[in-house]
């Protein structure tokens, strides 16, 4: 069992996966200019990186089942990895040497971010340590685009930002070390945990004679949380790209709004790690009202102008995110009694990430970039009507067999 100090450890090793996954969007426009490539072409290089991710998660699940794996030991060689890839990516190039750097940054992101969730949710039961892991998730996606920014502004080459962010990454990475493998400690440490149970609005728990209802229901949460993580990757990806295409703003300006996009995300996040959701539909709907209104506002001629509008719009935007992805786990889990089903909704949004840029960039190469907030309205249309549907069809069960 894991103490709290390597656990801790775990969780800020998301952080260092969140710089190597978020640097890359912030610096797409300096890459299609300086490798001639279009910047829809780097909707490709997204799809890669995720499914690489993917591919490295679910064979280290296979590997790790049938032979003991040094899971820490690959956490910090992931790090390692990956920073070591962000310290040379100004200096690619060529757009296949790109390709093939966020292919090894993707896969490397994968072994973090699987290693780290398996090992907390094994060594603890709280539901806390999925919003804290997430909460430093957005931690590092806030730094990542905030940094290059700031490099920007001040008028620092993408070389050398490179190098900046892949030795800030590497601290990250030392810092992990330190804490999982605590050197000043007793390996023989035994932690005692203290397991709080906490009241929870249950909407409706199927059980195993749940039959077609199960899976219809199932189906429709699962088509809402990869139509979330579709939406979430595609603003991560797209949303710097459009401030300084389509509204005509600096890099600087571009990266600083994708920051406060993670920022929202992130305070959402720590204030549910603080006050734990008692109702999860009503909490889901709030949220998606919030984003609903946050791109009202982005569509509004009054944002043409780059200004505040923008910033507040995007804020409130990630403030509405924030919950979202661990907040469907939970629901899951109260409500299906099918441990699988809770893996295959994990799953999902794997599937979200891997098809989101790729899917937005090849519907704004046809509609147009100044359409991508109308993509956005279809895509958060798309996750209301479906969690709508499976919130209606677990009450209607309940109802049913009450």
């Amino acid at each position: 069992m894991l103490n709290s100090v390597r656990r801790s450890g775990l969780v800020i090793s998301l952080t260092g996966f969140a710089i190597s996954v978020n640097t890359l969007p912030a610096l797409v426009t300096w890459f299609s200019a300086r490798l001639g490539v279009p910047v829809a072409s780097f909707g490709i290089v997204f799809l890669l990186q995720f499914a690489s991710y993917t591919l490295c998660s679910i064979t280290l699940g296979k590997l790790h089942s049938s032979r003991k794996l040094p899971l820490l030991a690959l956490v910090i060689g992931s790090i390692a990895l990956s920073s070591l890839l962000l310290f040379w990516i100004g200096s690619v190039t060529s757009f296949s040497m790109l390709i093939v750097i966020m292919i090894l940054v993707g896969g490397a992101g994968g072994l973090i971010e699987s290693i780290g969730t398996t090992l907390i949710t094994s060594s603890s039961g709280s539901n806390r340590m999925l919003y804290t892991s997430q909460f430093f998730y957005c931690v590092g996606a806030f730094l990542a685009p905030l940094g290059v920014g700031l490099l920007l502004h001040l008028n620092i080459s993408v070389p050398v930002i490179g190098y900046i962010v892949g030795l800030f990454s590497l601290l990250i990475g030392v810092v992990v070390a330190l804490l999982v493998f605590l050197p000043w400690g007793s390996k023989e440490e035994i932690e005692v945990e203290e397991r709080v149970e906490e009241s929870v609005e249950v909407v409706a728990r199927i059980d195993e004679g749940g039959g077609n209802s199960t899976l219809i229901a199932f189906g429709f949460l699962f088509l809402t949380m990869v139509s979330y993580v579709i939406l979430e990757s595609s603003v991560a990806n797209w949303f710097a790209v459009y401030v300084q295409n389509v509204l005509a703003q600096p890099s600087s300006k571009a990266s600083f709004t994708l920051s406060l996009y993670w920022m929202g995300m992130g305070l959402s996040r720590l204030f549910f790690l603080i006050v734990p959701i008692r109702r999860h539909a009503k909490t889901l709907l709030i949220h998606v009202a919030m984003m609903f209104i946050a791109l009202i506002v982005l569509l509004l001629p009054i944002i043409n102008g780059g200004g505040v509008a923008v910033f507040v719009a995007i804020f409130l935007f990630g403030v509405g995110c924030g919950p979202i992805w661990p907040l469907l786990i939970e629901y899951c889990s109260l409500v299906f009694a099918r441990e699988h089903l809770l893996m295959y909704l994990v799953g999902a949004g794997s599937i979200g990430a891997l098809s989101g840029p790729v899917i937005s960039s090849a519907l704004f190469s046809v509609l147009g970039l100044n359409r991508l907030m109308i993509i956005f309205v279809a895509y958060l249309g798309v996750i209301l009507v479906s969690s709508l549907l499976a919130i209606t069809m677990t009450r209607r069960y309940k109802a049913q067999t009450a």
